[in-house]
């Protein structure tokens, strides 16, 4: 095998990463992205054409300049800043072990150090600004019913983002069992059981596309949609809806706030964590409590309207918890002092 950069590069990618360390097709399409990304950039500064790029360009200072580079024009947050490192260095990981003369940039890479990433923003929307939303969107208009059922289903399966973007028509299953088959995080399948208006949009847009197979949610040019262009719909109709209810001007609204938001939900109408923790695919319940920050003092303010709310409308039962009896507030309390 050649030791040239490209010839390293090549079987990282196509061999290494894929099948010996047991990258996901997804980690490796972002680690790809990040080195090639760094090479740009580097034969850029350096005025050098991609053929010269050698072992000398992944010195400790110029991969430091380019993760500031990245950081001051905006360009990353600080999670993706670290995703951009972490790649670098798995791929001259990789190359020391084939060609000794990467040992030390390999080295020198890793002692740059990860940045701490600031709070995740655990906000989530309420019912009503979810539906002002979705109630934003024109279904007349071209395009409209797709993203009427992009929001839509992000919101009723939770699914993630690249979820949704590998979602295809044929994995949903119609009749007794009104379900869609998730492909998710790890390489696993889950299967999420659809609302009865998920039904009935899905099947209005496969009626009106004349499709039942492929992609469900394509760019504007009939591609699969990207997880940008997800972000882009979304956002695009939380605008919208923001001009009628400022609450959502307050919140920063992406395909996982959806997410958030459905969990939230469930839990608010008395779901268990660990049904919860399934609907989602996390791995454990660690990670779905934290995920909700069920102790916060948002979601006991939460938890108190929903009360409200409940009994204003007049289906509160002897099977919805009483959100004032004390073992659900002990818990609330339990969770927001760990």
């Amino acid at each position: 095998m050649t030791k040239s950069f490209a010839g390293l590069l090549e079987y990282f990618v196509v061999t290494f990463a894929l099948k010996e360390a047991g990258y996901s097709k997804e980690t490796l399409r972002s680690y790809y992205t990040a080195v090639e990304q760094y090479i740009q950039w580097v034969c850029r500064i350096r005025s050098i054409p991609v053929e010269d790029v050698d072992v000398t360009c992944f010195r400790k200072d110029l991969i430091r300049a380019f993760l500031i580079h990245l950081e001051e024009n905006g360009q990353v947050s600080v999670s993706t800043r670290n995703q951009r490192r972490a790649a670098i260095v798995s791929f001259l990981g990789y190359a020391r072990e084939v060609c000794p003369l990467y040992a030390n940039a390999y080295v020198g890479a890793q002692s740059i150090k990860v940045k701490k990433t600031p709070k995740p923003d655990k906000s989530f929307l309420t019912v009503d600004e979810y539906e002002c939303i979705l109630s934003s969107i024109d279904i007349n208009k071209r395009n409209g019913l797709m993203h009427y059922l992009l929001v839509t289903v992000l919101y009723d399966t939770a699914a993630r983002v690249d979820e949704a973007v590998r979602m295809n028509l044929e994995d949903f299953s119609f009749g007794t069992d009104n379900s869609i088959v998730i492909f998710g995080k790890g390489s696993k399948y889950r299967r999420v059981y659809l609302t009865s208006h998920s039904v009935k949009v899905i099947k209005e847009y496969m009626k009106r596309t004349g499709r039942n197979s492929g992609a469900v949610f394509l760019n504007k040019n009939c591609k699969r949609i990207s997880d940008s262009g997800i972000d882009y719909v979304l956002k695009k109709y939380a605008a919208i809806a923001a001009e009628r209810m400022s609450s959502i001007k307050e919140k920063t609204i992406s395909p996982h706030t959806l997410r958030r938001s459905k969990a939230t939900h469930m839990l608010l109408n008395g779901a268990s964590l660990p049904v919860i923790q399934r609907f989602l695919g996390h791995e454990s319940i660690q990670t779905t409590e934290a995920y909700l920050d069920a102790g916060s003092e948002a979601m006991v303010q939460a938890v108190a309207e929903a009360e409200k709310q409940l009994i204003e409308k007049g289906v509160v039962t002897p099977n919805i918890p009483d959100w004032h009896d004390q073992n659900v507030l002990q818990r609330l309390k339990q969770l927001a002092n760990r």
